[in-house]
């Protein structure tokens, strides 16, 4: 589940593998694509003279539903500026038990003259028991910082971006067990004018080829895989990075994500059909032996990605989401980010000295109810004057 946010690489990952998964897809490096996240339980095989899945696909009426989805994009922040895009996806159940898979094409653009695109592929099947998520993305980003680096400068770059990612995951035990593997390959060159260049050369944010492999372990108890009311999702995986793969540099990314769902138990009103939810996530990303372009970048809404990096990075943050009619909802949130380790400029940073709260609001649309697919409008601030707008496609997580 998505935004249209983040540096390169970011904007077109994210606007994939979180619009369509959730929030902590691949922990690629800071700049380029981060992280994700997925689900599952069991279900009784389905009648072969009466299959389930073919009921999913038409209405009460008899009619088909219709399988494609298309929604705009649209995010405003201090780095892409205005951006807006849009993406269309074809929504349909691989079996009657498991979650609906998705295909689809995501593309966008910027008043800072910057284009992003990326192809995603979401498949669940085996009764929700085996999942794939693919992604081939590409951007041209013209990024436009008000304060780079937290240094009171106004910084322009160019970055060029290329990435590939996939993760598959199969349960191995019953009750939402998962275990899988994941790859990310990118490609992410950054340039600037010749009074900047220097300095970007000089704290390692010239980009790099990186190819990482990594293993998954997930324990999923909710009860909706992309609009959960109840249960939890917990996810710990790693990146290796290694010159032997192909990639200019070897270092390790660790993360962490603990996303736990709680229903209020009644609606607020008659022409509500589903209960407000509290959700709570809690998320940690550690380097080990990277460069500045593979730090950790703070993550929460109203932050530019790729503008606050260091070593390690971990946030909390609370939404909660409130529908108020059968399409119709409203939504607010609220966290804290830390850095720890050291910054970019090789400064110690801890949470003592280096907190980012943020909070917003917005509401909420149901675009396909029988897939769960919806989008958000809001607003949210953090500290400073770091502030956007974001149409998502998704929960955040």
């Amino acid at each position: 589940m998505t935004s249209l946010q983040w540096s390169g690489a970011a904007c077109a990952v994210r606007l994939t593998l979180c619009v369509l998964i959730g929030a902590s897809c691949f922990g690629v490096p800071a700049l380029s694509a981060q992280e994700a996240k997925d689900p599952a339980d069991k279900a009784p095989l389905a009648d072969a003279k009466h299959d389930p899945a073919l009921d999913s696909q038409t209405g009460p009426d008899g009619e088909a539903r219709k399988p494609w989805l298309i929604t705009p994009t649209l995010s405003a922040d201090p780095k892409l500026g205005a951006n807006v895009g849009a993406l269309i996806a074809y929504v349909k159940k691989l079996d009657a038990d498991s979650t609906p898979s998705m295909l689809g094409l995501s593309v966008s653009y910027s008043d800072t003259d910057s284009s992003t695109g990326a192809l995603f592929g979401q498949l669940y099947w085996g009764q929700d028991t085996r999942r794939l998520t693919l992604l081939l993305a590409s951007a041209e980003v013209n990024n436009e910082y008000d304060d780079f680096l937290n240094l009171g400068t106004a910084v322009e770059t160019q970055d060029s971006v290329h990435s590939f990612a996939a993760r598959y995951m199969q349960q191995f035990r019953p009750g939402g067990w998962f275990a899988g593997i994941q790859g990310v390959s990118t490609n992410y060159a950054v340039g600037a004018d010749d009074s900047l260049q220097g300095v970007i050369d000089q704290i390692g944010l010239s980009g790099f080829d990186a190819t990482g492999l990594g293993l998954i372990l997930q324990h999923d108890t909710m009860d909706n895989q992309r609009d959960p009311g109840n249960g939890h999702l917990f996810t710990l995986h790693n990146l290796a990075y290694r010159k032997t793969f192909g990639g200019e540099s070897s270092f390790d990314v660790g993360l962490l994500d603990l996303s736990w769902y709680h229903s209020l138990g009644k609606t607020w009103s008659n022409r509500a059909a589903r209960a407000p939810v509290i959700a709570v996530q809690l998320t940690a990303r550690v380097t080990d032996n990277a460069p500045p372009s593979g730090f950790s970048s703070v993550t929460l809404p109203s932050y530019t990605r790729g503008n606050y990096l260091s070593q390690h990075y971990s946030h909390l943050l609370i939404d909660g989401r409130f529908p108020i009619t059968q399409k119709f909802g409203l939504v607010a949130f609220g966290g804290v980010g830390c850095q720890f380790g050291v910054d970019i400029l090789n400064r110690d940073v801890s949470c003592g000295d280096a907190l980012f709260p943020a909070f917003g609001a917005g509401v909420s649309y149901m675009l396909k109810e029988e897939a769960s697919l919806l989008i958000r409008l809001e607003f949210a601030k953090g500290k400073s004057d770091n502030e956007a707008v974001y149409l998502r496609f998704g929960h955040s997580f």
